[in-house]
């Protein structure tokens, strides 16, 4: 299933230098103009050394950068007026609805919306976890991983504990 990230992850993701992961673990991935604004084009204009790393991944395949559909324009337009979600979590949501993507997302808000939605959805510790699953990253890569991300990001450390103990139950059998 194609991914459709926010910003966060994206950014998360390049900071970590994993990247790659998004397309090893969903094959395609689709880009919204605002998470690109947001996560490339502001971050190079603020001197962010993973924007320019995003960039650089990004211009390969199977990254790819959408253009928004009429339909698609509608549903963001929706979305911001009824629901408090930036841009770029609208945009993602929008696209991954319409194009049966998993919206990959961090923010609560909007991992809400995709619930009431019906939009797949998951976030970068849950994209992390899944590449662990698929033999990936080693369980220690996976350890490092979250550790930096709640370092970066608030993410609950309930959270992080239960993926913890998933990924070594997993690792145990």
């Amino acid at each position: 299933m194609p991914a459709v990230p926010d910003a966060s992850p994206l950014i998360a993701l390049s900071k970590m230098e994993r990247l790659d992961l998004l397309a090893l673990v969903h094959g395609q991935v689709i880009l919204t103009p605002s998470v690109w604004n947001e996560s490339v084009t502001q971050g190079k204009a603020l001197g962010a050394r993973d924007a320019g790393a995003l960039e650089r991944y990004a211009q390969g395949q199977p990254f790819s950068r959408a253009r928004l559909t009429r339909r698609e324009l509608a549903l963001v337009n929706r979305l911001r007026e009824t629901a408090r979600i930036g841009l770029g979590e609208a945009e993602v949501l929008a696209v991954a609805k319409s194009r049966n993507a998993l919206a990959v997302l961090d923010e609560k808000g909007a991992r809400s919306i995709a619930v009431s939605l019906g939009i797949p959805h998951t976030g970068t510790a849950g994209l992390l976890f899944e590449a662990f699953l698929q033999r990936l990253i080693t369980y220690e890569e996976l350890a490092q991983h979250l550790e930096y991300l709640g370092g970066i990001l608030w993410v609950s450390s309930e959270l992080l504990a239960g993926i913890l103990r998933k990924a070594r139950e997993v690792e145990q059998r």
